[in-house]
């Protein structure tokens, strides 16, 4: 006898269900990975700051420039792949490379946050005389994160 109110019908759906389940719930985090890994493609061009963006490693990393012209500085901070939260990278002094007559080179060093990690920066900063001038920039950025070498474009709007 097969029991009361088909219970081994039951026993077997339950085996079918939970490898089905399953099965979906690992593709589903299988195509989150892949999603995740895919090249971002940025359509702000200003970052939370109202700066230029520069992208790094398909879109994994931007840079906002933030140029205080009063102060004469420049600061940059790093942020994630949709360019909204602080992405740390490698404290190392970064390069910016203006359009200028003749092209300026600035070196940008590490000022980290409270909040970075150790031997990693969320923010650069410059203090130079080519950011008090009215004219908008335009140039590259060059640096290193992960110890991987980087660089990229920007231009202010």
């Amino acid at each position: 006898m097969a029991g009361c109110c088909g219970s081994d019908e039951r026993s077997r759906a339950r085996k079918l269900l939970w490898p089905a389940v399953w099965l979906l719930i690992g593709a589903f985090v299988v195509g989150l990975w892949a999603w995740e890994r895919q090249p971002h493609r940025h359509h702000a061009e200003v970052g939370p700051r109202g700066g230029p963006l520069v992208v790094w490693d398909d879109g994994a990393i931007h840079l906002e420039i933030d140029v205080g012209r009063d102060e004469e500085t420049a600061v940059i901070y790093t942020l994630d792949r949709w360019a909204k939260r602080p992405k740390p990278i490698d404290a190392k002094p970064l390069t910016m490379t203006l359009k200028t007559d003749p092209e300026t080179v600035v070196t940008l060093d590490p000022a980290p946050d409270a909040g970075d990690p150790a031997g990693q920066s969320t923010r650069f900063i410059a203090r130079e005389h080519v950011f008090w001038k009215g004219a908008r920039m335009s140039g590259t950025v060059s640096g290193t994160a992960g110890g991987k070498a980087y660089s990229g474009n920007f231009s202010e709007k």
